[in-house]
């Protein structure tokens, strides 16, 4: 008998291999992650903008852009910090203590302070806390998907390897401990896990590329003003500040605010619908996600097993069949708040059961007269289960198992077996698992051997059983496909079941090649990317595989996603372009290689947060569309105004004024946009069209430029009647009317989808421009002229 480590040896092996915990690398600390808001070109353009605003003496537009880079930094940090946050508390991988030997005796223990060479004691319901070797096994059962995918339990018998964090779910055992922490399978992927690099978001590249062209632009036309005004003989002190204010016209200081506020908005609609999101940026890359790689276990389907279709010899046995499911049933049916049945124990045992409870069977009066007398537990040889009965005095035998078995120990004729066998092989081929049944009356009470009642049966059916796809898997997958995703199944699983799950959810709509792990391993880079773009249905696939083909679909320049709950998909959330991780059935280094973790496992939910995605970017884009035109209009005016030598026709204070109006409230209001539900019936943007495309730059530029030129004419038509401080303050009211009736026409939206944050900052920007109007200090301070 195994005695277990004394107290001694296991603490100086817990010095010598450390505690049994899988460490994972922390991305952030909080300084580090407050700091990393504020690291964009745009926020280097606005320091640098407000450092050289300071330097001139004009303290308040240094200090309204420091204020606009400080509010954006609080509003990212606080988003991406509570997120985490939210992550740590849906932290539930690791059963927390462990029964192991020590000093001849059982002890509970916590599972991190287990070390190689000490024997743990396995029941079912709990997690398997380090990987070991089984020595001894009372049929055990372990649930093994969260590492490899497969969705039926594993029988574990004497000397089988068992990994940490796999579920036991039938049975009991021992297990000798070989590898504890970041030796375990499950630390290595972790490891590992560490050396995958996750890629910008595109709108974060893009952000890039726009502040890198408004950064050059600036600096050139600032140059060309000063060039012009040198000319001109103008003072170079007048000058500096005319290309300051150039500046604060051509940047537009609400952007990242703007991009922030819309994300944040994002961010908590997706929250109310169960999906917590961990970077902020990757909001708006669900939306252009173009294929998504979906596990099926517990992704696509419940992770439960249920009973899909049955064979029967005859309606006069299902009697007969309903008992069979019932005798030495170990499951049981425990309903919930929701007022559906959860099932506590052995998965197929419980399929069985919500069977015979779907077809509204009297189980108490089925098995009133019915006393157990032996039961044989489950045979892996011959795959068979046995309960004997007594009945009206009579020995009742009832087999469950491998249908082969039982038609083979059968008395029926040859013919008759092989009808049968051609019904079974059926469902085989539909991806079930077969269950036959079978029985017979024993005459002899006496030393019955099990090889004895299990011959000679009469052979009553069988039924498939299966893991069934989530009640709304099919129609989030037809959205998907509306809006242009392409769903790939990508799982451990074999080839029938994941076809067959396929057909249910609409995945294809007709037998397809399904493309298997060892089929891959045979394929090169370049025979995979010709592969790959026709098949929808990856299985017997390793966590490699899974890395290998969001690398290939990123290769081929596509936007990829990934959902996954188990540590096999760690490696590929972190590497796809968005990572989803199941909230409630996710391991923890699935969760922290994550971007989005949806909290209901719900598969229909990430397709609901790509339509969240899509409206954002739709936001973003229209709310840069309209910050861009706006500073354009007040570029171009000042810009034609140096170049023909004409008098500068707003003050700085008033630029800063003007930007203060039309780039805050309204441009915000722009990025809280209303949802418009059409962006799923279009496909996904291209990620290589730039984000200001032919369409928006042709808006900018003939809003921008006629409007800038529009207010030149006025002004100098104003100023040629000899009041140049009258048309400086007509066209500073001009602009800002202008601007409020400009934010609708680049809204292109129906006056039925109606933004009351829209309307809202209209009216209250216009009330501010009237109370500066009206009041005598702010006269003073912009240089106002009554103009009524």
């Amino acid at each position: 008998m195994e005695k277990g480590l004394t107290t001694h040896d296991a603490l100086q092996k817990l010095q010598q291999f450390g505690k049994n915990q899988v460490v994972t690398k922390k991305q952030y600390s909080p300084v580090s992650l407050f700091v990393s808001q504020f690291i964009s070109t745009i926020n280097l353009i606005l320091i640098f903008g407000a450092a050289f605003s300071a330097v001139i003496g004009d303290s308040i537009d240094a200090f309204f852009i420091l204020a606009v880079i400080i509010i954006n930094g609080i509003i990212g940090f606080v988003q991406e910090y509570n997120a985490e946050r939210s992550i740590e508390k849906l932290k539930t991988l690791i059963t927390p203590t462990a029964r192991v030997l020590r000093d001849e005796k059982e002890v509970q223990i916590p599972t991190t302070d287990i070390v190689p060479g000490d024997i743990v004691i396995l029941v079912e319901g709990e997690r398997i806390p380090a990987d070991g070797r089984i020595l001894s096994s009372h049929q055990l059962h372990v649930d093994e998907s969260i590492l490899t995918g497969e969705s039926f339990p594993l029988i574990k018998a004497y000397r089988d390897t068992a990994l940490s964090g796999t579920l036991i779910t039938k049975g009991t055992g021992s297990l000798l401990v070989e590898k504890t922490g970041m030796d375990t399978r499950f630390g290595s992927i972790a490891k590992t896990l560490e050396s995958v690099k996750a890629d910008r978001t595109p709108l974060q590249k893009k952000l890039s590329t726009l502040g890198t062209i408004i950064t050059l632009l600036v600096i050139c036309i600032s140059i060309l003003i000063v060039s012009f005004g040198i000319f001109n003989h103008k003072p170079l002190t007048a000058l500096i500040f005319v290309a300051v204010s150039i500046g604060i016209s051509a940047i537009p200081e609400g952007l990242p605010a703007v991009v922030t506020i819309a994300l944040a908005i994002g961010t908590k609609r997706m929250a109310k619908k169960n999906a917590i999101v961990r970077k902020m940026p990757v909001v708006e890359t669900l939306g252009a996600i173009q294929v998504v790689l979906i596990d099926k276990t517990g992704t696509l389907t419940q992770n439960t097993m249920r009973v899909k279709n049955f064979w029967a010899v005859s309606e006069s046995i299902m009697p007969l069949l309903f008992k069979a499911c019932l005798l030495g049933n170990t499951a049981t049916m425990i309903k919930n708040t929701k007022g559906e049945f959860d099932i506590v124990g052995d998965k197929t045992d419980g399929a069985l059961l919500l069977w015979v409870n779907e077809n509204h069977v009297d189980k108490e009066h089925l098995l009133a007269t019915t006393t157990i007398v032996e039961e044989y537990v489950f045979d892996p040889e011959v795959k068979t289960i046995t309960t004997i009965v007594k009945e009206n005095k009579e020995t009742h035998i009832f087999v469950r198992g491998a249908p082969e078995t039982l038609l083979q120990q059968s008395e029926l004729p040859k013919s008759e077996k092989d009808r049968i066998t051609k019904h079974i092989e059926q469902f085989a081929k539909e991806g079930f698992r077969v269950i036959g049944f079978a029985t017979k009356i024993e005459e002899h009470t006496q030393n019955l051997s099990r090889e004895h009642v299990e011959e000679h049966l009469r052979f009553l059916g069988f039924v498939g059983i299966y893991d069934p796809p989530r009640k709304e898997a099919k129609q989030a997958v037809l959205e998907a496909q509306k809006a242009g995703v392409q769903t790939v199944m990508v799982t451990g699983d074999n080839e029938l079941t994941a076809l067959t799950i396929a057909k249910d959810v609409g995945l294809i709509d007709k037998t397809e090649d399904v493309v298997t792990g060892d089929q891959l391993d045979s394929l090169t880079d370049k025979d995979l990317e010709d592969v790959i773009l026709r098949t929808r249905i990856f299985a017997r696939t390793t966590p490699e595989h899974k890395l290998r083909l969001v690398t290939t679909f990123k290769r081929l320049g596509y936007i990829v996603g990934v959902t996954g709950d188990g540590v096999n998909d760690a490696l590929a959330l972190k590497r796809a372009d968005v990572g989803v991780a199941m909230g409630a059935s996710g391991t923890d280094v699935a969760k922290e290689a994550s971007d989005i973790v949806l909290t209901d496992d719900n598969f229909a939910t990430l397709i609901h947060a790509i339509e969240e995605g899509r409206t954002i970017y739709r936001n973003i884009v229209t709310s840069i569309t309209y910050l861009l035109a706006g500073n354009l209009s007040e570029l171009s005016l000042i810009f034609f105004a140096s170049f023909f030598g004409f008098p500068t026709p707003l003050h700085p204070s008033q630029i800063l004024w003007i930007n203060i109006i039309t780039d805050g409230l309204p441009a915000l209001a722009l990025a809280a946009d209303v949802k418009d539900h059409r962006v799923l019936g279009e496909n996904p943007r291209d990620p290589k069209e730039p984000l200001l495309n032919t369409q928006r730059l042709t808006t900018i530029l003939v809003l921008g430029l006629g409007l800038g030129t529009l207010f030149l004419i006025t002004f100098l038509l104003l100023h040629q009647k000899g009041a140049e401080n009258y048309a400086r303050t007509f066209v500073f009211n001009m602009i800002i009317g202008v601007h409020m009736i400009m934010v609708f026409v680049i809204r292109k939206r129906s006056i039925f989808h109606i933004n009351k944050y829209l309307f809202l900052a209209v009216i209250i920007s216009i009330i501010a421009q009237i109370f500066v109007n009206i009041s005598p200090l702010f006269q003073t301070i912009f240089d106002l002229q009554h103009t009524y």
